[in-house]
């Protein structure tokens, strides 16, 4: 299947879904969204000062970006209308803007009312993370004039089409999957007491891009997992009789793996060896018991029974989280999660537990279809790393 072929899947259901509401058009302008309709990924996602929205309507698919991005959006995008804002515009008073006198913001909400006033999108406008107060997402509707009125939150259409993943985004994700499972091997020999945490960050970038990482995601590098386990890398020095943890993201082509590994200088202590165990029981119990009626409920307890563990008992708060175009998505391995997970969802199944004072982690991801559990990163070790 080509791209093209993977965009018309995803645009048919969208367009379902925007008819059964009775809105004229979907509207996006977050990163993963925007993908998910057009394929296009950018480092421009990094310049907050510069908006871009995808815009789906009945028949038609349109981006809208700064001027000197057109050519790359029009060389990319199969089949899309491409419109451009240029110029920098005085932010007026009462136009919730904090970030200088002038902006591009301005001109492309004036942008966004031109293009729908082009499409014919008349009537209810479906906006992605409409009004919502957090992740961040760039109300870009609250500046075209009049357009407020007509709009209505699309998060919950967005998702239940995203979630269910089709096989060409499963090959996406396998390959991803591959490449941090490249790098965190081509690590393994290059790891030695001694080096600090920025230093081992610094070793595990260098071999993600030489593996085929396209960017570097969600990365922790922890010697001591006494302490919590999220925070940027630091000068603390591994140390003979600490366990280190490295929690690996990657993008390829938009898509993420993330998946963690643990290591140990020398054969590791028994109750460290307890603790990574009784992590990777909870993730074994958990696939084994997957059923076609499975939800990410039920595997939150089937987790917490076999590791005697609340996901409120420890740091991460849930066992596992969706993947995808973004990380996390939903679902949540949580207790109140009721998604089933046989319909094409994609998961890394995270079981965590805090034993005798020290956090353990394990993680593979998923992708479950008709209660058939299929792996897609490599398997965990059985036992900690020893280096």
């Amino acid at each position: 299947m080509s791209l093209t072929e993977e965009l018309t899947r995803r645009h048919t259901l969208l367009r379902k879904g925007l008819a059964e509401a009775g809105a004229a058009a979907l509207v996006a302008t977050r990163e993963s969204t925007v993908t998910y309709l057009t394929g296009y990924t950018t480092s421009t996602w990094s310049n907050f000062s510069r908006p871009i929205i995808a815009v789906l309507t009945e028949n038609e698919l349109l981006m809208i970006v700064a001027e000197t991005e057109t050519d790359a959006v029009a060389e990319r995008v199969p089949g899309a209308i491409v419109r451009d804002y240029v110029e920098l515009r005085t932010v007026p008073a009462g136009m919730y803007l904090p970030d200088g006198l002038v902006q591009f913001g301005p001109a492309a909400g004036e942008a966004l009312l031109a293009a729908l006033k082009e499409l014919g999108a008349e009537g209810t406008i479906a906006v992605d993370g409409y009004r919502a107060a957090f992740p961040p997402i760039a109300q870009v509707t609250d500046l075209a004039p009049g357009l407020d009125e007509r709009c209505v939150d699309a998060s919950e259409l967005v998702w239940r089409t995203r979630l269910n993943k089709s096989e060409w985004e499963v090959e996406r994700l396998v390959h991803a999957a591959d490449v941090l499972g490249s790098a965190l091997e081509a690590l393994k020999p290059q790891l030695e007491p001694g080096l600090t945490e920025r230093q081992i960050h610094q070793r595990f970038a260098s071999a993600a891009f030489d593996a085929g990482a396209h960017a570097l995601g969600y990365v922790n590098v922890v010697a001591g997992v006494e302490r919590g386990l999220f925070g940027a890398p630091t000068h603390r020095e591994w140390e003979r009789g600490d366990v280190l943890y490295v929690d690996g993201g990657v993008l390829v082509d938009g898509y993420w793996a993330d998946f963690c590994r643990m290591y140990t200088v020398g054969t590791p202590l028994p109750e460290q060896s307890a603790g990574y165990r009784r992590a990777l029981t909870g993730l074994r119990e958990a696939i084994a018991s997957v059923t076609a009626t499975t939800t990410a409920s039920d595997l939150c307890k089937t987790i917490g029974a076999a590791t005697d563990l609340d996901p409120s008992d420890v740091g991460f708060g849930r066992f596992g989280h969706g993947l995808g175009l973004y990380m996390p998505e939903p679902p949540s391995i949580h207790l109140d999660d009721t998604t089933l997970l046989s319909e094409n969802t994609v998961v890394c199944v995270e079981p965590a537990v805090l034993h005798n004072g020290s956090n353990y982690v394990v993680e593979e991801e998923y992708y479950f279809t008709d209660g058939a559990p299929r792996l897609l990163s490599p398997q965990v070790p059985d036992d900690l790393i020893a280096v």
